[in-house]
């Protein structure tokens, strides 16, 4: 799961989880994230997060939105990429830790040999059926 942090130029911070969909970013009211920033469009980005890595995509904002320093129009967001949207910044970060790292109270390690056996209960199990 990813998350974004996002930090205005009164240094206050937001964040947010995002899970699997679009979230819109711009001025108006009826965007995932609104930005009161005469600088930033009516519609201005979005993110889209499906099933591959998480990617940001400007909806042809007249400013411009730009991904460390560079101007872009999609960009496939990095753990640590910043986001800058008018005179904000959104910080991209990637939540793996959860991923990688196996919950010893639910992890079940199997030899070749148990794996075999089980199976072979399985099929014995079935024929009996």
């Amino acid at each position: 799961m990813a998350k974004i942090i996002i930090h205005t130029d009164q240094n206050s911070t937001e964040e947010l989880l995002l899970t699997e969909g679009t979230v819109t970013i711009g001025r108006t009211k009826d965007n995932d994230i609104q930005i009161d920033d005469p600088a930033v469009s009516a519609y201005h980005a979005k993110l889209v997060s499906f099933f591959k890595p998480t990617y940001i995509q400007d909806l042809r904002s007249t400013n411009g939105t730009y991904v460390n320093g560079s101007r872009v129009m999609e960009h496939t967001l990095e753990h640590g990429d910043i986001i800058t949207i008018g005179k904000h910044n959104i910080y991209f970060s990637k939540e793996s830790g959860f991923a990688s790292t196996p919950d010893p109270d639910h992890t079940i390690e199997l030899s070749a040999g148990d794996i075999s056996l089980i199976l072979k209960n399985e099929k014995s199990e079935k024929n009996t059926d």
